[in-house]
C-alpha cells in the first residue's frame, strides 16, 4: 500500500502533464526527476500513466474521447505529437533502475541447533512486469484459514493469498498451504515458519501436517534437529519451543538426517508408514508410538472452516438488517437472488422497489460463503441499471467484489450514464489502482483521484472490500482497501457543488448521448454494494470491513 501521505501527487502529474504535451522545460524536468528520487511510488506512478497513455491511444482515435458528445474536454492522457520520444527516454531510464533480487540456499546447507533466520522479512506480494511476461515470485497458495492470526500485520495471508520466500509467524489458527510443487501442509499456530522455495520449508517452532503427493516427490522440511526428505508420502512434524522435535509418519516413507550433513548416509535413517521418532535437544533420536490424532487432517479442517463460514454469514446478515434503518444509507444491494424474480436486484433500503435495479446479461454465483449469493460479470453486455436519487455534499462508496481480471482500461464498479457534472465514475484502472473520476461543475474540467494499485495478479480470484470517500467538509477523497487507508488526496478547488448519482450501472457503463460506449464490463463478481451520504471515517470503514471480512 502506499503512505496515506499524498500531497505530491498533484503537482507530479502536472508536470508530467507537460512532459505528455512536450511542453517540459528544462527546470521543470529537473524538478520531476527530483520527484522520482524523493517519493515512494513516484517511478511506478509515472510508469502506469505512460502506459495508460498508450491503452486509451489503442482504445479511441485522439480527440474521440467522451467529449464529443458531452463536451468535456479531452483526456489528459491523449498526447500531442513528438512527446513520446522524451517519454520513453525517461520511462526507459526508470525501468533501469529496477532490479529483481533472487534469494537462493542449497539443500541441506543448514548448520545445526537453532536455525539462523537468514530469509528476509516478507512483504506484500507484487508482481513483476518483465519485457514479455509477468513474474510470479510465490511458492505457495494459502487454501484454507481458520482463524489465523499472523504477527505481521502489514503481510495478512488469507485463503487465496499467495505467499513469497520470508519468515512468518503465525500466532494462533491454523493455515493450509499448497505449496506450487504439490505438497499440502497444514500448519497449527503458534508457529514460525520459514518458506524458502516451492520445495522446501523451515519450521523453528510449531506443528504441521503434510501431504505429498507423487509430483512433489524430494518435499524438504527443516528443522534445527533434522532434515527431513519426503520420498511420497503423509506425515507430521512438532517442534517445541525448547528445540526438542518429533517425526510422525502416517502413510508412505521418509528420510531423515542431521542438520547440517550435507545429506550424510552416515546420519541417515528411512522411517516407513506408522513409524514415529523423537530427538531430544542434545539430538539423541528415540523411537515413540505415532500419533495422528495429534496434528490435525484435511477432513477435519474443512470441518472447522464450513462451521466458520456459517457463522460469518449469520453475522454478517444480522449486520446488514442494521444497515436497513440506517439513515446514512442512501442505497443497500446485497446482491441476494430474489427467487420469484432472479433477474431483479433488490433493494434492501427501499420498501416501494424504486431504487431496485434491473440485471442484464449477469449471472447469479457464489457469494464469501457458501449459501452467499453474488452477481458474476463477464460479457461486455453485462450490468445491472439502476436510478438512485438525490444530492449529497459527501458521500461513501463500498463494495464486496471478486476481480479475475483487469481487461479493460477502466473497469466499472458504478458509473453514472454518460459524463455530466459532479456525477462520479467509480472504477478500477487496469493498472489497479482504485478511482474516482469527478467532472467539475465550475470549470470544463475533471479530475481522477487514484489509489496506488491495490489490484494485481495474486488479487485475482479473492474477495476484497473496496471503500472510497468524498469528505467536501475536509475536502479529500480516501480510498481503502479491507478496512485500512490506501491513499488520500486533496479535491480540486473547482470542485463545487453536491454529487448525485441518478441513472447509473453497476458493473459497466452507459454513454446515452451516442449510440456506443466504450467497453468497460468488470469481470469478476459482487456480493454487496452499498452507499452512503456521509463520509465514513477511517474506523467506520474498518468496521464496515470487519462486518463482511470472509474469515
Amino acid at each position: 500500500m502506499s503512505d496515506a501521505g499524498n500531497s505530491w501527487h498533484g503537482r507530479f502529474d502536472e508536470l508530467v502533464g507537460e512532459l505528455r504535451d512536450g511542453e517540459l522545460t528544462e527546470e521543470q524536468s529537473a524538478e520531476l526527476n527530483a520527484m522520482l528520487d524523493l517519493h515512494a511510488g513516484a517511478r511506478h506512478r509515472f510508469a502506469e500513466q505512460m502506459q495508460l497513455a498508450a491503452l486509451l491511444e489503442d482504445e479511441v482515435a485522439l480527440g474521440q474521447l467522451e467529449e464529443s458528445n458531452s463536451g468535456a474536454p479531452a483526456n489528459r492522457f491523449l498526447a500531442k505529437p513528438g512527446y513520446w520520444s522524451a517519454a520513453v527516454g525517461l520511462a526507459c531510464s526508470i525501468a533501469a533502475c529496477v532490479a529483481l533480487v533472487v534469494w537462493f540456499r542449497a539443500p541441506g546447507n543448514l548448520p545445526g541447533g537453532e536455525l539462523a533466520r537468514t530469509v528476509p522479512e516478507p512483504t506484500p506480494v507484487s508482481f513483476v512486469q518483465g519485457d514479455d511476461e509477468t513474474i510470479d515470485e510465490g511458492v505457495a497458495v494459502v487454501t484454507r484459514a481458520f482463524r489465523a492470526q499472523w504477527a505481521n500485520d502489514d503481510v495478512p495471508l488469507d485463503a487465496g493469498s499467495t505467499v513469497t520466500p520470508g519468515l512468518f509467524e503465525l500466532e494462533s489458527g491454523l493455515v493450509q498451504l499448497e505449496f506450487y510443487s504439490g505438497a499440502v501442509v497444514i500448519v497449527e499456530g503458534p508457529a514460525s515458519l520459514e518458506f524458502v522455495d516451492s520445495e522446501k520449508l523451515v519450521c523453528h517452532t510449531g506443528k504441521l501436517r503434510a501431504r505429498v503427493p507423487p509430483a512433489a516427490h524430494g518435499f524438504t522440511v527443516l528443522t534445527g534437529q533434522f532434515e527431513l526428505v519426503d520420498l511420497g508420502t503423509e506425515f507430521g512434524v512438532d517442534i517445541a519451543d525448547d528445540g526438542s522435535a518429533s517425526v510422525h509418519v502416517f502413510d508412505g516413507k521418509v528420510e531423515i538426517y542431521e542438520p547440517g550433513s550435507n545429506r550424510s548416509m552416515a546420519t541417515h535413517r528411512a522411517l516407513d508408514a506408522t513409524s514415529a521418532v523423537s530427538v531430544s535437544v542434545d539430538g539423541t533420536r528415540h523411537d515413540v508410538r505415532p500419533e495422528p490424532a495429534r496434528f490435525i487432517s484435511a477432513s477435519e479442517l474443512q470441518r472447522l472452516d464450513k462451521e466458520e463460514s456459517k457463522s460469518r454469514l449469520a453475522q454478517w446478515r444480522e449486520y446488514s438488517d442494521g444497515l436497513k434503518s440506517d439513515p446514512r444509507v442512501i442505497v443497500q444491494y446485497s446482491f441476494e437472488r430474489h427467487n420469484d424474480d432472479p433477474r431483479v436486484l433488490v433493494s434492501q433500503k427501499s420498501d416501494d422497489r424504486s431504487l431496485d435495479g434491473a440485471i442484464i446479461g449477469c449471472s447469479w454465483s457464489a457469494g464469501r460463503w457458501p449459501g452467499k449469493d453474488s452477481l458474476e460479470f463477464k460479457r461486455p453486455g453485462d450490468r445491472v441499471r439502476v436510478n438512485i436519487p438525490g444530492s449529497f455534499d459527501s458521500m461513501t462508496w463500498s463494495a464486496w467484489v471478486r476481480i479475475d481480471g483487469l481487461d479493460r482500461a477502466f473497469n466499472s464498479l458504478l458509473l453514472t450514464d454518460g459524463w455530466a457534472s459532479m456525477r462520479p465514475h467509480w472504477q478500477i484502472r487496469k493498472m489497479g489502482e482504485l478511482i474516482l473520476g469527478v467532472r467539475n461543475s465550475e470549470a470544463k474540467s475533471h479530475r481522477d483521484y487514484l489509489s496506488e494499485p491495490l489490484i494485481d495478479v495474486f488479487s485475482l480470484g479473492r474477495w476484497t472490500n473496496l471503500v472510497t470517500v468524498y469528505d467536501n467538509a475536509n475536502r479529500e477523497v480516501r480510498h481503502y482497501v479491507d478496512g485500512e487507508l490506501s491513499a488520500r488526496e486533496a479535491l480540486v478547488p473547482e470542485a463545487k457543488g453536491p454529487l448525485g448519482i441518478g441513472e447509473a450501472t453497476i458493473g459497466n457503463w452507459l454513454n446515452p448521448v451516442s449510440p456506443t460506449s466504450n467497453v468497460r464490463n468488470l469481470n469478476g463478481r459482487i456480493d454487496e454494494l452499498v452507499l452512503f451520504k456521509t463520509a465514513l471515517t477511517d474506523v467506520e470503514v474498518r468496521d464496515l470491513y470487519e462486518a463482511g471480512k470472509p474469515q
